[in-house]
């Protein structure tokens, strides 16, 4: 019974085995190549590297004809890098126009002299407007990147290093502790006051933008959490330009990102370009 089973199927798969080497016998490299170019017409590069590819591993005694692959393959890269030109700077117009309205509710600020970077600031929250107060502040920079600054105003000493936020139900957030420096994290007096300064960045804000924004109806407690502890609620303008910031933030890294990209393939453009007309068929086989 064995036999009889299994000795049609060696048939079977022998004659399609001789089918398919009858079929390459018949397919030379050239129509690999004219295949390719079809494909780049058709802006299928991936299938059109495939089979420039084919003409390398089918004919490798063929080398005119893998020269040949290797200059339409420059052919691909180059039309593969056009796309992505134009593709990063359709959508970086997009980006670029969103930001003056996205910006309204800031502030740029900027000291040349001691900043290379610049940041926006909600309006509502600037520091001079807010001294004395304990809230949450949300600035971005030039390059997308947030920074939530937690400011405490207050009669008794906290040290706080984290902050957590809270809602009804149990629900909270997180930062990391972030220790004083003395620089951007510190702590002094005025007027009999204790003011706390602490900077938290992506690395240490740990998902807690993220919680405020998914409840921004709800009341959120904001607790500083250090050798004591202090707390209050969060309020709506302050959620509000945590909303802004955010926003203005992804636009800011779009448009940075966006711009690396278009640099990088502009790179990669040039050198094509010089590789193409300028040293084309000079490469090597191996």
């Amino acid at each position: 019974m064995f036999r009889q089973y299994v000795i049609p199927y060696l048939v079977v798969g022998v004659s399609g085995l001789l089918v398919a080497c009858s079929t390459m016998k018949d397919t030379g490299p050239d129509d690999y190549l004219n295949k390719a170019r079809e494909l780049i017409q058709a802006e299928e590069y991936q299938s059109a590297k495939q089979y420039i590819d084919s003409v390398r591993i089918l004919f490798p005694k063929a080398y005119d004809k893998i020269r040949e692959g290797i200059a339409i393959m420059r052919e691909v890269d180059f039309s593969e890098q056009q796309r992505t030109l134009a593709y990063c700077d359709s959508l970086l117009k997009v980006r670029q126009n969103e930001l003056p309205t996205a910006s309204k509710q800031f502030v740029f600020q900027k000291d040349p002299q001691y900043e290379s970077i610049g940041h926006y600031i909600p309006k509502t929250q600037l520091t001079e407007n807010n001294y004395g107060r304990t809230y949450l502040q949300a600035k971005v920079d030039e390059r997308g990147r947030l920074v939530l600054t937690s400011y405490y105003a207050g009669n008794k000493v906290i040290n706080h290093t984290k902050i957590r936020a809270s809602v009804k139900g149990g629900l909270f957030a997180e930062s990391t502790a972030v220790p004083e420096d003395g620089a951007l994290n510190y702590t002094f007096k005025d007027g009999g006051r204790q003011y706390e300064i602490v900077r938290f960045t992506n690395k240490t804000e740990n998902g807690l933008i993220n919680f405020i924004l998914m409840h921004l109806e709800a009341p959120i407690t904001i607790e500083l959490v250090g050798k004591q502890k202090g707390s209050y609620q969060l309020t709506n303008q302050d959620k509000q330009a945590l909303k802004a910031t955010t926003n203005l933030s992804a636009i800011l890294t779009d448009i940075n990102r966006l711009l690396n990209e278009i640099r990088l393939s502009q790179a990669k453009l040039d050198y094509l370009y010089t590789k193409q007309h300028g040293v084309a068929f000079d490469d090597s086989l191996q």
